[in-house]
């Protein structure tokens, strides 16, 4: 899978996180596909595969796994953190989902 696939399913992950897709979210995830350049396909391969995991954490870590560049890590929390304040709320499952994501980069605060 080529990184802005993996940048854009963490993102999506992370939407799916608190089990509510809201309306804000689907927005800002279709315009960072556009940016991304990731196909309506591909997307919607994604949502697809996302909706039937029963482990979200798990394929949170696996995906995280596959960005190893610290720019496209830097690019993905950026994004990352937008996404989490689309719906104007934060909800405790998406810092969760952040969370596990910089642990699997070893991003840990001083």
């Amino acid at each position: 899978m080529n990184k802005n696939k993996q940048i854009l399913k963490l993102l999506l992950l992370m939407a799916f996180a608190d089990k509510k897709y809201m309306q804000e979210e689907k927005d800002f995830i279709k315009s960072i596909s556009k940016k991304l350049e990731v196909s309506d396909e591909n997307l919607n391969q994604l949502i697809n595969e996302i909706e039937q995991t029963n482990d979200l954490t798990k394929l949170c870590r696996e995906t995280a796994r596959g960005i190893e560049d610290k720019t496209d890590k830097d690019k993905t929390i950026k994004l990352l953190s937008e996404m989490m304040t689309a719906d104007k709320m934060v909800h405790g499952k998406e810092i969760f989902a952040l969370q596990v994501i910089a642990e699997e980069w070893e991003m840990y605060l001083p």
